[in-house]
């Protein structure tokens, strides 16, 4: 072969630039970017909303509207109902990183109603089919009083530019009675039910395979409107975890509750997140605590974000990231569209700013 001297220099070259791909002794190690998985929480599979993702960059769903996912409504997930929702995400370069449980499956449970065991078999069952087509992450909730609404402390108030914000105040709600269809729940209904649901959940998790995170209730006070309310502190998050000790069984860090709570959020994603116990991360701001609080755009509320993405980071938190309750911008489209748009370019530019650091 001829004698080529730019070749013998461009492989020369190469295997240079192969050496700083190796650590060696006294030289620190190269950088390796961290990578959690970027998502949006939709509540529906329309063209529209899973084309905004693509364009967005966003490679992994959240679908909380999983009512949809049980096609013939025979009140469980089949491999075949799982499959799908996973086909559907595909055409658009999507992967599923959590389903969250209608609330519906759930209402037996949290209200003790005899139908609970078999309730509790099916969502067995569905986290049977989550493993099995490859899904990471099961969430759900323990709020029979799941609303949104002034008839909870909710209320608008005006931001930056004209846009509405949602905010809280436990004063309008304070004296208000039980709802009619609930009535009055104590804290130790709630305990006691949250276990005997939970359990036999995390046996199932174990064998599929599946990450359980439960998100926190929010708002998170003590007592609201006759229902007691659990983990309203990060002490009761970790209680939990010593009732039902299972690596399996996780929480959904909504950062922004745990902001309302009054915590030291970044000592929470360090403590939990060494533990393994973040299973699912939502991100919003918010400005005060309970009793009364405003959420706000992602950069400006009490919390310095970017501590919060190093401290992920720092915890070795690798599963999905997620924007969560945005402001109300004036023309905005459905699901909150532009607001969220911001939010996670925001999100992407954090993880960039620490994977950036040294």
């Amino acid at each position: 072969m001829p004698h080529d001297p730019s070749r013998r220099h461009l492989l020369k070259g190469a295997a240079g630039l192969s050496t700083l791909a190796v650590a060696r002794p006294g030289r620190a190690a190269p950088r390796v970017a961290w990578e959690p998985k970027l998502a949006e929480n939709i509540s529906g599979l329309n063209d529209g909303t899973l084309r905004w993702m693509a364009q967005l960059g966003v490679q992994w769903v959240d679908l909380q509207g999983a009512e949809e996912v049980d096609r013939d409504k025979k009140g469980w997930w089949s491999l075949e109902d799982i499959q799908a929702v996973q086909e559907r995400c595909k055409q658009f370069g999507l992967r599923i990183a959590c389903i969250t449980a209608p609330l519906a499956w759930q209402m037996n449970s949290m209200l003790g109603r005899p139908a609970r065991d078999q309730d509790i078999e099916r969502i067995q069952r569905s986290i049977g089919a989550l493993g099995r087509a490859g899904v990471p992450v099961f969430q759900w909730r323990w709020s029979p009083d799941f609303k949104w609404g002034p008839e909870v402390g909710y209320k608008s108030v005006p931001g930056r530019g004209g846009a509405l914000y949602r905010a809280f105040d436990y004063d309008l709600v304070k004296d208000l009675p039980p709802f009619e269809e609930l009535g009055a729940i104590s804290y130790q209904q709630m305990w006691e039910g949250l276990l005997y649901f939970a359990k036999p959940l995390v046996e199932a998790a174990e064998k599929a395979n599946v990450k359980l995170a439960l998100h926190p209730k929010d708002p998170p006070v003590r007592v609201l409107r006759g229902i007691a309310r659990l983990f309203t502190s990060t002490d009761e998050i970790e209680r939990f975890f010593q009732a039902v000790p299972s690596p399996f069984n996780g929480f959904t860090f909504c950062q922004g509750t745990v902001a309302e709570m009054g915590a030291d959020v970044l000592d929470a994603i360090r403590r939990l997140g060494r533990q393994q116990r973040i299973h699912h991360v939502h991100l919003r701001a918010v400005r005060g605590r309970v009793p009364r609080y405003v959420e706000t755009f992602i950069d400006e509320g009490d919390l310095d974000m970017l501590a919060a993405i190093r401290a992920y980071k720092e915890a070795g938190y690798t599963g999905a990231i997620v924007s969560d309750h945005t402001p109300g911008i004036t023309g905005d489209v459905a699901e909150g569209k532009i607001g969220r748009s911001f939010s996670h370019g925001y999100i992407r530019a954090l993880v960039q700013a620490v994977n950036s650091e040294r």
